[in-house]
């Protein structure tokens, strides 16, 4: 009977030490403890946004900046919206054209020379314009570039405005738009500016709407 129940106990044991590593590594992978595969994992669902957006055939000009943008983002800087400036004639392959007014830190500079420029590029040359950033919100609403929403929220960060394929202007801004990252795949090791400005390329990648 003493044999018996030892020989229980100790097998008792022995199966113990061989089921708990196992329980504790499915665990631990469970709750993301395989740091290393998400990681690479985001990065590939990060990029296969980017590819999208590449596939898509935009000309995207970001303006006056160079901001960190995800790896194989195609995209350039103009510093000017003159014709010389834009080049748009080395572009004119191009399906569509979007241009980004990086403004977050407050520190770009538009005025109302840029301002009829840019209306025309939106209405003429069927430019997509996103702005981030709040300063030159009221300015851009003034100079018929943004519509000003009736759900419009004070220190609303991004926002996007086009013509449609009925020729209405229409403005996507706030939640609906870049402000929440919830659709990032990644934002480990990323800055604020760096979550909206990738959170705008997801957002275009994967919204057919926009290019209607």
């Amino acid at each position: 009977m003493g044999n018996s129940y030892l020989r229980s106990r100790i097998i008792l044991i022995i199966a113990l030490i061989v089921l708990i590593p196992g329980l504790v590594m499915i665990i631990v992978l469970s709750m993301g403890g395989n740091a290393g595969d998400t990681e690479q994992a985001q990065r590939m669902r990060m990029q296969e946004y980017v590819d999208k957006f590449n596939q898509r055939n935009i000309d995207l000009i970001f303006y006056k900046k160079d901001p960190i943008v995800p790896d194989n983002l195609k995209a350039r800087r103009v510093n000017a919206l003159n014709d010389q400036g834009l080049a748009m004639n080395l572009y004119s392959d191009k399906a569509y054209h979007v241009i980004i007014f990086d403004d977050l830190d407050g520190s770009l500079s538009l005025n109302d020379q840029d301002i009829q420029k840019l209306k025309d590029l939106l209405i003429n040359q069927h430019f997509r314009v996103v702005y981030l950033g709040t300063m030159h919100y009221n300015q851009l609403v003034q100079g018929e570039i943004l519509n000003k929403g009736a759900n419009h929220k004070d220190g609303t960060k991004t926002y996007l405005t086009y013509y449609n394929q009925n020729k209405m202007r229409s403005t996507v801004e706030g939640t609906a738009f870049a402000d929440d990252p919830m659709m990032l795949p990644i934002t480990s090791g990323l800055t604020d500016e760096q979550k909206i400005i990738y959170t705008v390329i997801v957002d275009l990648a994967h919204k057919d709407l926009y290019w209607t």
